[in-house]
Order: C-alpha cells, then sequence, then structure tokens
C-alpha cells in the first residue's frame, strides 16, 4: 500500500480494501487509517466523499462502511461546504452507514448541521435520506 498523494488515491486504497476484505478481513482498511495521519485531511475529505459518490451496487455497503471507518477514526477537519458534499453523496450514501452524518456533526457542528439540512433542495430520494442522517442525529424533532 502507498501513502495516498491525491483524493483519487485516498479512494483508490478505501475500494481496495473493501475489495479485499473477503480475504483480509479489515487489515487493509486499519493499515490505511495508520498511514493517513500523513495526508492532508482535505484529501482525506475528498477521497472519502468521493467513495461516497461511488455506486457500486455490489460493494456499496462495505465500501461506505470502510469510508466511514476512515472519517470516524482520523476525524480530518474540513472547510468543505456541506451543501456541497450533501448534493455530492445523498444520492448514493447507504442509510445504514451512520458514519457521516456524525462526521457532518463532529466537523461543522449540530446547528450549522441543523441550518443547511433545514435549508437545501432536494429531489424526493435525496429527502428520504436526508430524514435518516436526521434521526441519526436526533434532529427529527427540531425539524419537523
Amino acid at each position: 500500500m502507498k501513502l495516498p498523494q491525491t483524493s483519487e488515491d485516498v479512494k483508490t486504497e478505501i475500494l481496495n480494501s473493501s475489495d479485499k476484505a473477503d480475504e483480509v478481513g479489515d487489515l487493509r482498511i486499519r493499515q490505511l487509517i495508520k498511514i493517513l495521519d500523513k495526508v492532508d485531511q482535505e484529501i482525506i475529505v475528498d477521497g472519502v466523499i468521493k467513495v461516497f459518490e461511488t455506486n457500486r451496487p455490489d460493494s456499496l455497503n462495505q465500501d461506505q462502511e470502510f469510508a466511514g471507518r476512515v472519517l470516524m477514526t482520523t476525524n480530518p477537519k474540513s472547510k468543505r461546504d456541506l451543501k456541497e458534499i450533501l448534493k455530492r453523496t445523498l444520492t448514493t450514501w447507504d442509510k445504514s452507514v451512520e458514519q457521516l452524518p456524525f462526521w457532518f456533526r463532529d466537523n461543522y457542528g449540530l446547528e450549522k448541521v441543523r441550518d443547511t439540512f433545514d435549508n437545501i433542495s432536494l429531489t424526493d430520494n435525496e429527502k428520504e435520506k436526508l430524514e435518516t442522517m436526521k434521526f441519526w442525529l436526533q434532529l427529527k424533532a427540531a425539524s419537523a
């Protein structure tokens, strides 16, 4: 495994880890997480977002679970626009992968997340997924 230099490298390493999970379990993703402290945090964030955008039906949940582990373990900080990240990830986000909304909370703060969730225009499918994010973050009552 090489040290990721670009967000595409991060995405590739996460997806390779997912592909090899049947053979080596979570060893590869744990190794990747250990070396990511040497990688720029914005590169990590963009690479993870790219995994959440990738729609590989046979491995979607595993891909996103590993991307979520990267987020929760490394907790990279980002100044990216939350609305942009939501638009890029909601369509393909697996609703069982709770790490993404929790990273939103940890990175942006609950009030910013609530405000963004309440002020974004989405398709019906994206709205349904956003409701799940609100559920994970216990924002449903406050936003109803």
